[in-house]
C-alpha cells in the first residue's frame, strides 16, 4: 500500500513538473482539433475545439494569453517580495510564517483564477463553447525533458539570486561589529547600519544586541532598553547564555529610565516568561539580588532565596548547597554578618563531610566566613578561617564578598 501511494505521488509530481515546464499554449491534434492551454494544473489542462480555427484568430487569442501571463508574472514576483518586507517587520513565529505562506498561496491562486476567468471569457466570446481535455501536445519525450531541464535551470537561478540577496546580511553584521569596536566613535553609524539591516532582512537577536549597545553609546537609553525588551520577547520561553547579559542590561537601563524598584518589576515580568533550569533561576536571582543591594532595596532578597530553596526537590542536595552559598554571600553584602556566619557554619560542615566533591568550594567558604568574622570584630576567628582556607595571604582580598557598581555589559 505504501509503495503504491509513493508511486502515485511520484507520477503526479512528474506530471505536474512536465505541465509547469511546458511553454506551449496551443496545438492542433491528429484529428485537426484545436486545443488551447488553460490555467489548470495536473488535470483538465486543455480547452478543446472540434473545429479548425484560422491562424490569425489563434494568434490574437495567444496574444491575449501572453498579456495575461505577463501580468501574472508580476504578481508572482511582487507577492513574495511585498509579503517578505511586511513579514520581516513583525515578530517572527512559526504561526506568522504559516499565515504568510497561506496568504502567498491564496493571492497567487486568486490571481490565476482571475486570469483563468478572463481567458475563458475571451475563448467563449470568440470561438464559442469548448470541451475540457488534457493538454498533451504531440512532442517527443526528449523535448519534454529539455523543457524540464530549462525549468530546473530557472529555479536554480532563482535560488542563487535569493542566496546572493542574503550575502550582504553577513557583510553588514561584520561591518556593524567593526563599527562598535572602532576607536573612532562610530556608534551612530552603527545604529544606521543596524536599521538598514532590519529594513532588508528578518529580525535577528544578534543585531538587536549590537544595536542596543550602539544606541546606549549614542546616549539613546530608551532605544537601547526597547531593543533589549524586543530581543527578550523575540526569544520567547527559550533561555540562552546571552540572556544573562540582556537581563543585567535590562535592569541597568530601566533604572536609568525610571526607578530601581520599577527596574526590578520589569525584570521579574520578563524572567517569568522564560523557562529556566534551577541553575539558571539561581543565576537570575543572583543578578537581581546584587542589583537590589547596590540600589538599597534588599527587603525581599532573603524571602526570594527561601522560596527558591523551597521549590527544590528534597533530593536535590547539590543545587541546595550552591543556592545556600549564594544566600550566605548576600547576607554578607547586606552587612548581616552574624547571620552570614551562621549560614557559612552550616555550609562548611556539609562541605567538610563531602570534600571529594566540594573541596574548592570549601576554600572559598572558609575565606568568606573569615571576612564575615573580621567585619563582626572577631579577628581571632577570622584568622583561623583564613588559615583553614589554605589561601595565600596576598590573595585573600579577592575572596571577600563584594560587587562592582553596575555598568552596561558589552556582551559581544
Amino acid at each position: 500500500m505504501f509503495v503504491k501511494i509513493k508511486y502515485d505521488v511520484g507520477v503526479m509530481l512528474k506530471k505536474l513538473l512536465e505541465i509547469i515546464s511546458n511553454p506551449l499554449l496551443y496545438y492542433v491534434d491528429k484529428e485537426g482539433n484545436c486545443v488551447f492551454r488553460n490555467y489548470c494544473f495536473v488535470k483538465e489542462t486543455g480547452n478543446l475545439y472540434r473545429t479548425s480555427i484560422p491562424k490569425s484568430n489563434v494568434g490574437k487569442a495567444l496574444e491575449f494569453r501572453f498579456d495575461l501571463d505577463k501580468k501574472l508574472k508580476w504578481v508572482y514576483f511582487l507577492t513574495p517580495v511585498v509579503l517578505y518586507f511586511i513579514f520581516i517587520q513583525i515578530k517572527f513565529s512559526l504561526l506568522a510564517l504559516l499565515l504568510f505562506e497561506i496568504l502567498w498561496i491564496g493571492i497567487i491562486t486568486l490571481a490565476r483564477l482571475f486570469c483563468s476567468y478572463l481567458y475563458r471569457e475571451y475563448l467563449i466570446t470568440h470561438f464559442g463553447k469548448y470541451e475540457i481535455t488534457e493538454f498533451r501536445p504531440p512532442i517527443t519525450q526528449e523535448k519534454y525533458d529539455s523543457y524540464v531541464s530549462l525549468l530546473k535551470s530557472k529555479v536554480l537561478a532563482v535560488i542563487i539570486v535569493i542566496a546572493l540577496f542574503f550575502v550582504p546580511s553577513f557583510i553588514m553584521t561584520g561591518v556593524l561589529k567593526l563599527q562598535l569596536k572602532s576607536k573612532r566613535n562610530l556608534f551612530k553609524q552603527a545604529v544606521s547600519t543596524a536599521n538598514t539591516y532590519f529594513a532588508l532582512y528578518p529580525k535577528n537577536e544578534t543585531i538587536y544586541d549590537l544595536r542596543a549597545y550602539a544606541k546606549f553609546m549614542s546616549k539613546d537609553y530608551e532605544g537601547a532598553l526597547k531593543d533589549y525588551k524586543s530581543v527578550l520577547n523575540m526569544s520567547g520561553k527559550k533561555f540562552s547564555k546571552k540572556d544573562y547579559v540582556r537581563f543585567a542590561n535590562l535592569l541597568y537601563l530601566q533604572k536609568k529610565m525610571s526607578t530601581s524598584q520599577e527596574a526590578v518589576d520589569v525584570f521579574n515580568e520578563y524572567v517569568t516568561k522564560k523557562k529556566m533550569s534551577t541553575l539558571q533561576e539561581s543565576q537570575m536571582l543572583w543578578v537581581k539580588s546584587i542589583f537590589k543591594i547596590e540600589n538599597n532595596i534588599p527587603e525581599t532578597i532573603v524571602q526570594e532565596y527561601n522560596d527558591l530553596l523551597a521549590s527544590l526537590d528534597a533530593k536535590d542536595v547539590q543545587n541546595r548547597f550552591y543556592i545556600s552559598s549564594d544566600m550566605a554571600y548576600m547576607y554578607y553584602l547586606m552587612e548581616e554578618y552574624v547571620i552570614a556566619i551562621s549560614a557559612y557554619n552550616t555550609l562548611i560542615a556539609f562541605a567538610s563531610q563531602n570534600q571529594e566533591k566540594y573541596a574548592n568550594e570549601l576554600k572559598s567558604l572558609y575565606a568568606e566566613r573569615g571576612w564575615a568574622k573580621k567585619r563582626s570584630g572577631d579577628e581571632y576567628g577570622a584568622n583561623a578561617d583564613f588559615v583553614a582556607s589554605g589561601i595565600d595571604y596576598s590573595e585573600l582580598n579577592s575572596y571577600e564578598p563584594k560587587f562592582a557598581n553596575q555598568q552596561l555589559v558589552k556582551g559581544f
